[in-house]
């Protein structure tokens, strides 16, 4: 806790009939949070917004004091976090160089020194000796992360900084990361881009609601973060989502009426997790409260995320008119889907009528296999390939 945090609570804890009923819906940002950087290491912190990484940071570089535990570190620290913070907007961009400077620890003979690499760094020659209220604020931010791009330090802060200026500069940005790092620098790094925690980042840290979820190989970490996050998203009901009638069919949202789904293998076996190329089976329980002469049975594969992957409706022949209680199954696949996470939702209507019947829940399986980036697609498709 910081102390403009313990003043502000000082007075709710004066005045309170007890001291400690203050505390009673207590917050913990981390709990129980216990982990290493060797020197030298570059470890990476993953997780949601909220999830504490952050309040990491802040607890290591000392803007703020945990409640209970220790925090060791040997060797000078230096945190890319809040980029620009203490820049004065009246002052030049050579003013707040040293200014800046001085704040992140730099003495002012160190800071003449680095001078001539901070400014060819950021690429503000021109402008240097304007007000930084005139800068954009692309001119802004390249500034704030030279000078502290070119601060000395042992292990390095790194709070989603990569992002700034254009795409030119934030291959610059990189490039300098990865020079600290081939040089020694520990470096602890906060980041929700996947593709920069797995290429620059030796091992990884899963953050969840305040505690560690995972840690270990960075690609390991990453998956976990992916599947928590696919798990989350199917149990929040965002693959249920209702989509929008078709060829002016009513729909009814209605759970009573679809009262179970069961996910089989061929062998007729429960199961959660299938082949990309393994066909299963999808078993439905209905109790519908009218009569469908023309009954119509469609299944969706969504996508966790809620996009629909594909659809397969029953035959318009053959197909017996219901009423009340019964079962319809269908075999589906294979649906050479991507390794992820996915739903089934199942619908039950009448050709002729304007209803269509469907459950407010869905039943979740797994794609079997190691789950790929964001940009991978939905479908795995095999493809030959020819040299000319």
């Amino acid at each position: 806790m910081s102390m403009r945090e313990a003043l502000a609570q000082l007075p709710r804890k004066l005045f309170s009939r007890n001291g400690a009923q203050a505390d009673d819906h207590m917050f913990l940002a981390l709990d129980d949070v216990s982990f290493q950087v060797e020197a030298g290491e570059v470890l990476g912190i993953i997780g949601h917004n909220g999830a504490g990484k952050s309040t990491i940071l802040k607890l290591l570089s000392r803007v703020a004091f945990p409640t209970r535990g220790h925090i060791h570190t040997r060797g000078r620290m230096a945190a890319l976090i809040e980029l620009g913070a203490g820049f004065h907007p009246d002052l030049s961009g050579r003013e707040n160089i040293y200014l800046n400077g001085s704040i992140l620890g730099l003495k002012r003979t160190e800071i003449e020194a680095r001078f001539s690499d901070i400014v060819e760094f950021s690429e503000l020659g021109t402008f240097i000796d304007t007000p930084v209220k005139r800068y954009s604020s692309g001119m802004y931010v390249r500034l704030a992360f030279a000078v502290a791009a070119h601060v000395t330090a042992d292990i390095l802060l790194v709070d989603e900084v990569l992002s700034v200026g254009d795409m030119s500069f934030q291959r610059k940005c990189l490039a300098k990361m990865a020079e600290l790092r081939d040089s020694g620098v520990t470096i602890v790094y906060i980041s929700h881009n996947m593709w920069s925690v797995s290429n620059f980042c030796g091992r990884a840290l899963l953050l969840r609601r305040g505690k560690i979820a995972a840690e270990g190989a960075t690609d390991d970490v990453i998956q976990r973060y992916r599947q928590l996050d696919r798990e989350d998203m199917l149990s929040a009901g965002r693959a249920s989502a209702i989509p929008e009638a078709q060829a002016g069919k009513r729909l009814r949202s209605d759970e009573s009426v679809i009262t179970k789904i069961e996910l089989l293998t061929m062998d007729r076996q429960p199961a959660k997790e299938f082949g990309a190329d393994e066909q299963f089976i999808v078993r439905c329980h209905y109790d519908v409260p009218e009569r469908l002469e023309h009954p119509m049975f469609v299944i969706r594969v969504n996508r966790f995320d809620g996009l629909l992957c594909c659809a397969v409706a029953s035959p318009k022949q053959g197909v017996r008119p219901v009423s009340g209680a019964g079962v319809f199954e269908a075999v589906i696949g294979p649906l050479h889907l991507l390794p992820d996470y996915y739903s089934v939702q199942p619908l039950i209507g009448d050709r002729i009528k304007t209803v269509v019947y469907m459950p407010v829940s869905s039943e979740s399986f797994r794609i079997k296999g190691e789950l790929l980036g964001e940009n991978s697609g939905v479908f795995g498709v095999s493809a030959e390939w020819l040299t000319l």
